[in-house]
């Protein structure tokens, strides 16, 4: 499953990126090149799906691809498929882990998870009359959820735990069985400890990667499903209450923003935050990424994203360096990036930019 996912961003990177580049966008760093990279490439449902991975993780399943000669190294480090790589992702049978949505729920799903499984384990326990247990989340937040729920069920948490079991088990029907098995056998409550990652790595036969990808693939798809089924899944979306879609935008950038918003200019704003030029410029590509309703038309004329846009498809490039070189310095690559960025936000069919 992790390796699908590893072929699936090497396949539309297209040799253009770096290992870095994948280990990045799975990590969701948070930096205007990695999100560019996730828009433009149409890889933002996997942006930031494995917080946890480590570089020397991703590294060996690197390496075990490339001993099985299903993707090689272009270039000086740029990963690409082979022939054989491209014919094993495309016969793959395992799990559709079709329900992601990284970057638009980046905020939400973790916030679900901790939710859901407190609520499962407090509302278990109180059914089989276990009133003192250590709560397997350390979220004070989170504990402050379950309790104001359980304050406003407490004299209905029988028909709560039958909702609730009838309620995922009937999603748990939709995903394969290795999906269904993985998230039931973590799920605690009743006196019974939901198994540790490491157990049912080896209880499954299954890498950790492939343990963790599962698990949150099946919390974005209850998310999802919960979310749009107020009334089929009760529980379940009220465990979604106050958590939606949220812009993936720096905390510096949202100020930038406002700034901008006010009418001011970048100089305006650049004198009065004290900071580079440069970083004011990546904090406006940055807006236009991941705000919708951002307007790139202060900074560059419709027309020039046109031409941009146009040479782009006729170099058959994502890389600024090429399309910078054949304007001739026409455009700095503030205006290439702001261009491509728009256009990404806007249709979701734009380029990535790449400064090398």
């Amino acid at each position: 499953m992790f390796d699908f996912i590893l072929k699936v961003c090497i396949e539309h990177f297209k040799g253009e990126r770096t290992l870095s580049g994948i280990y990045n966008l799975l990590t969701g760093k948070r930096s205007s090149q990695t999100m560019q990279d996730a828009k433009g490439y149409n890889l933002d449902h996997y942006f930031g799906i494995f917080p946890s991975l480590k570089r020397n993780e991703l590294d060996r399943h690197i390496e075990e691809l490339l001993d099985l000669r299903e993707i090689s190294l272009e270039n000086g480090g740029f990963p690409v498929l082979t022939a054989k790589g491209n014919k094993k992702l495309h016969d793959y049978d395992g799990p559709l882990l079709d329900s992601f949505q990284g970057m638009e729920l980046h905020a939400a799903i973790p916030v679900f998870e901790r939710r859901l499984n407190l609520l499962t384990q407090t509302a278990t326990n109180l059914q089989a009359d276990i009133t003192s247990f250590v709560p397997i989340i350390d979220d004070p937040e989170v504990q402050k959820w379950v309790k104001a729920v359980y304050a406003s069920v407490q004299q209905k948490i029988p028909q709560l735990v039958q909702s609730l079991h009838q309620e995922i088990s009937q999603l748990l029907a939709e995903r394969s069985s290795i999906e269904a098995e993985l998230f039931a056998y973590r799920l605690s409550g009743g006196g019974v400890i939901g198994l540790t990652i490491e157990q049912l790595q080896n209880s499954f036969q299954l890498t950790r990667e492939d343990v963790h990808i599962c698990l949150f693939h099946m919390y974005h798809f209850l998310f999802w499903r919960a979310k749009r089924g107020q009334e089929r899944y009760p529980v379940l979306h009220l465990c979604t209450k106050g958590l939606d879609s949220s812009h993936m935008i720096t905390q510096s950038a949202q100020k930038t923003y406002q700034y901008l918003n006010q009418g001011l200019s970048i100089e305006e704003v650049t004198t009065l935050r004290r900071l580079k030029r440069s970083t004011i410029q990546d904090h406006i590509v940055e807006a236009a990424l991941v705000i919708p309703q951002f307007s790139i038309e202060p900074f560059i004329h419709p027309d020039d994203v046109d031409e941009i846009l146009q040479k782009a498809r006729h170099l058959d490039t994502q890389r600024l360096k090429h399309i910078h070189e054949a304007f001739d310095g026409k455009y700095d690559y503030f205006e290439l990036r702001l261009a491509m960025a728009g256009r990404q936000t806007q249709r979701k069919e734009g380029y990535a930019y790449d400064n090398s």
